[in-house]
Order: structure tokens, then sequence, then C-alpha cells
């Protein structure tokens, strides 16, 4: 799981000099469905005394926290969050068993009290994701190829949010774009999606170096950073999920070409 921590400092003046200041708030980038993550609004009150502390999703509060009320903590319905009552705190809330309808915009609002009521506000989306549980299906394959046959096939991913990005290898280079067939992700009622990318093209002798051709589909989600992305700082992640599916023909020039069941 990917975390973006923002290390901010707000200062807000009062009549008695510096106040509230924010230290530290982090939102999780994103979070697999399934699993618990954390929400930190760290703040230094700095001699003032805290009012309350709010969480809220999309604009509709979820959580606050109320020092001087009974109870402290109180939490509100809001569609997608799960919260931990007993592991949320003033500066941390714990969210449950994230959905995809948990993925959105959270906002944390910290307010002092009288005389000054300064404020401090930062945001940040979450957004959860699924990833695919199987290896991609490839579609259409003949038992054998040879030289001359035409090549038809698709890749479909496995279910996931978001889509899978398919890539097509041919003996271990990546397809041209020619041989590429495109097709829009299908969205089942989970909101989950499944992406299907077509090869197609002439095979020719020099498809079939030492007579033999591979084809192989892989599917990633690779949502983080550019794959081949290197600096000096730990900015370079692999994609989240890389699986695929490879298929080996041998050419033997007196076998025939057949399609597979």
């Amino acid at each position: 799981m990917l975390v973006l921590t923002c290390w901010v400092l707000v200062l807000l003046c009062g009549e008695g000099g510096f106040a509230l200041s924010m230290r530290r708030f982090e939102v999780p980038l994103h979070v697999p469905r399934g699993e618990s993550t954390t929400l930190r609004c760290e703040f230094d009150l700095q001699g003032e005394r805290l009012y309350s502390v709010k969480w809220y999703k999309g604009g509709r509060e979820f959580f606050r926290h109320v020092p001087n009320e009974q109870p402290k903590k109180q939490v509100y319905e809001v569609t997608g969050v799960n919260v931990d009552m007993e592991e949320s705190t003033g500066q941390v809330v714990k969210l449950r068993e994230v959905e995809l309808a948990t993925s959105g915009r959270y906002k944390c609002e910290v307010l002092a009290e009288a005389p000054a009521f300064n404020t401090l506000v930062e945001h940040a989306i979450l957004t959860v994701v699924e990833i695919p549980q199987e290896k991609p299906v490839v579609q259409g394959a003949w038992e054998r190829y040879h030289p001359g046959d035409i090549v038809r096939i698709n890749c479909t991913s496995a279910p996931s949010k978001p889509a899978a990005t398919l890539t097509w290898y041919i003996n271990d280079r990546v397809a041209p774009e020619q041989y590429l067939m495109r097709y829009l992700p299908y969205m089942d009622h989970e909101g989950l999606e499944t992406t299907t990318l077509g090869l197609h093209f002439h095979a020719t002798h020099d498809h079939f170096p030492r007579n033999v051709m591979s084809l192989r589909c892989t599917a990633s989600i690779g949502f983080f950073y550019n794959k081949t992305e290197e600096t000096a700082l730990e900015t370079h992640r692999p994609a989240l999920s890389l699986q695929s599916r490879e298929h080996f023909y041998v050419w033997a020039p007196d076998a025939p070409s057949l399609p597979s069941d």
C-alpha cells in the first residue's frame, strides 16, 4: 500500500501569537479492498485549547472528537466508511474493511476554542483498489502455427479496480501496435473492470527463431509510478500486480496448423 504523507506547517496567528500547527496529515493513496487503513491528522495546539476534530468524506461528516462533550467520540453513517471506534482518537481514525465505495476525498478539520477559534483544514483523495486474483485468459489460440498462418487471439484480464493494463509479447518483445486490437473495458455491477486486448498478425518465418514462437500476455495494475522510472530516491515501484500467460509454438514443417478446442 502506497501512503501519501503530507508534512505541512500551518500557523494561524491569534491574539497571543502563533497558534495551531499541523504536524502530520496522512491519507493512503491506494488501499486493497477488504483491508483496514489509518487516517492521521496530527497537530500541535501550541498553547491553544482544542474544541473539536472532525473528519469528512465528500463533504459529509463521519467522525468527530470533542474533548469537552460526552461521549467524546461520535460516528455518523456515511456510505463506504466503517470507523473502528475503539482504535480512533482525536488524531487518528482507523477504517475497517474498506470497499470500493470507501474511495473519495477525505478532509480533517481541527478547531480551537474561543476566543480565536483558529482552524486547520487538510484533505486528500483515497482510492480503494481490487487486485486481479487470477491470471489473464487467452482465447482463440491454435495448438500449432506455421509461417503463413493468421494469428487471431484475445487476452482477457480478471476483474479489477482500476482496469488492468494488458501487454502482448512475441518472443519476449512487446508486440507492435499495428498487431493489437483494443477493446473498451467492461464494468460489472460491483464496479470492477475487465479488459481485453486482441493480437492479430500474419505469422512469418521471422516469428519462428530456431523454429519456436512464444506468445505471452501480461496483466498489470501499475498506478504508482512508471515501471521504467529510475531516480536516486525510492520512487521506483513495480506494478501492483503482474501475472501472465505464455504459449510456445514449435514449427515442424510437416505438421499441419490445428485450431485448439
